[in-house]
C-alpha cells in the first residue's frame, strides 16, 4: 500500500504547494480549515507518486 501524501496549494500559486508532512486525512482537513481563515482560496491535494493532484472532497483550481 502507497503512503498519501497531503499538501495546501493555491490557485494563484499552482506550483508552490506546502506539503503537510506525516498526517492522516483528517489531520490533513483541519490544517486546510485553518489555513483557509487567512488564504480563503487554498485546497487539499494530494500524492502517493510523483503528482499531485486535488483530493476528491475538497474543490481545486
Amino acid at each position: 500500500m502507497e503512503r498519501i501524501e497531503y499538501g495546501i496549494a493555491s490557485p494563484s500559486r499552482p506550483d508552490d504547494i506546502e506539503p503537510l508532512g506525516r498526517l492522516n486525512r483528517q489531520a490533513a482537513e483541519a490544517r486546510i480549515t485553518d489555513s483557509r481563515v487567512a488564504r480563503p482560496d487554498v485546497y487539499l491535494v494530494q500524492r502517493t507518486g510523483n503528482f499531485w493532484t486535488p483530493t476528491t472532497e475538497t474543490e481545486g483550481p
